[in-house]
């Protein structure tokens, strides 16, 4: 007897769980907050606070460095106390020093407070970053970082136009209360909504009575082993050094362009929506740009994206103008646009699959060594060539960036050459 069996339908495509989406609502509440008040810190410690150029150059050097490196600590104790706990500490820390700020214009509690959004954004960055990896469906990951990109922009966008209104209704110091409000909306998803991406969490486990099976993080201190291993490769080490130059450049669009803009240009300009051009660029030709690069070596590609940084420098301050701002940041787009994409692609491949988590773990560095020079030299060319009171001199400033991104491209032309024989041999 023949038994007739119908053909199973075709299962679509695995969906994201909720907390995939409430993880992202978080990454934009904290790109609105964090975006929107770094585009006008500089002058909020200038005109608030009262330092000086040098000083807020420091600084602000010496927090984006802070930033950078706080996730390899802080994400590791985040592995152990769990990531929702990671995400209430964070958002209760940046709430903190948000208010902080808002509330206490003045050195010995604005310094300690952007230090504590730096340990922040330390265990926040990874939990999210991991959230996206953990709940995306088998097959969809690449789609799910898709979203978290698009998140980020998002952020930078409304809070930037978020900013510039607060700026001009209210006044630049009121400016932080949106990321107040941006981070307790994020810490209340994290409380109420956000569920740890592995099932029921620990301590659910143990209401029910079920059997808690636990695996031991990596320890600090082998975290730690991990990355001094990978700084013993000079060819890497060398690599990391070389490339900060493209983030010195990047950093100047906060470091150096609001005060550039509001006392050279014009004091009342939306440097805010000027600034809005460079992700729109972005959102409209990374596509294209990724197509046309993707079969020159990575290295050729990242220079060229250096040397365009270099001509969107030069550009800013031969054409003092909002016009000139606008072109330098569509520019700057993209040279992001080329160099970004291989960075990545590259630093993924200095190791084997099994330590490509240990390299891609460095690929802060250069963005903490590019963010801490920036902030020194930007203070110092600051003072000399665009004071608050006394002669201007635009294209000297930001000529002399583009000398550094220059030299950045040169020391990368020379290092593709010396090391073209090595990266064409597979990892052992």
């Amino acid at each position: 007897m023949s038994v007739s069996v119908s053909a199973p339908e075709t299962a679509g495509p695995q969906k994201f769980p909720p907390t995939f989406y409430y993880a992202n609502a978080i990454e934009l509440l904290e790109r609105l907050a964090h975006y929107g008040f770094y585009i006008g810190l500089s002058l909020y410690l200038t005109k608030i606070v009262k330092m000086g150029d040098i000083e807020v150059g420091i600084l602000l050097g010496n927090w984006r460095f802070a930033a950078s490196m706080a996730p390899i600590p802080c994400g590791a104790i985040a592995d152990r106390i769990s990531f929702k706990r990671s995400l209430i500490l964070a958002f209760s820390l940046y709430s903190t020093a948000y208010a902080g700020i808002l509330l206490f214009p003045v050195r010995s509690v604005v310094i300690p407070c952007l230090f504590l959004a730096a340990i922040a954004g330390g265990f926040m960055k990874p939990v999210i970053m991991g959230t996206v990896v953990r709940t995306s469906p088998p097959g969809r990951q690449t789609e799910g970082f898709g979203v978290f990109y698009r998140m980020i922009n998002a952020g930078s966008v409304i809070g930037k136009s978020l900013a510039y209104g607060v700026r001009r209704v209210v006044a630049l110091r009121f400016v932080a209360a949106t990321s107040i409000v941006a981070s307790l909306a994020a810490l209340a998803l994290a409380i109420f909504a956000y569920k740890e991406p592995d099932g029921l969490d620990e301590d659910q486990k143990r209401e029910k009575g079920e059997k808690v099976k636990t695996e031991a993080a990596p320890a600090l201190r082998e975290t730690l082993r991990g990355y001094a291993t990978a700084l013993k490769n000079p060819r890497f080490t060398s690599f990391l050094l070389i490339f900060a130059g493209f983030y010195f450049m990047s950093e100047q669009f906060y470091m150096t362009f609001p005060k550039y803009v509001t006392r050279h240009i014009d004091e009342k300009a939306p440097l805010e929506m000027i600034t809005l051009v460079n992700p729109a660029c972005i959102a409209l030709f990374q596509g294209r740009m990724t197509k046309l690069t993707k079969s020159i070596d990575p290295v050729w590609t990242m220079a060229l994206g250096v040397s365009i940084g270099a001509v969107a420098m030069l550009v800013m301050g031969a054409v003092p103008t909002i016009a000139g701002a606008c072109l330098s940041g569509a520019i700057f787009a993209f040279a992001e646009m080329t160099f970004s994409p291989r960075f990545f692609d590259f630093i993924a491949s200095f190791g084997t699959k099994a330590k490509s988590g240990m390299y891609m773990g460095m690929a802060f560095v250069p963005s903490a060594i590019g963010a801490w020079l920036g902030g020194q030299a930007s203070g110092f060319l600051i003072a000399k060539h665009i004071p608050e009171n006394g002669p201007h001199d635009p294209l000297a400033i930001w000529s002399t960036y583009a000398l550094l991104g220059m030299l950045c491209a040169v020391g990368m032309v020379v290092y593709g050459l010396l090391t073209k024989k090595s990266r064409a041999r597979p990892a052992a």
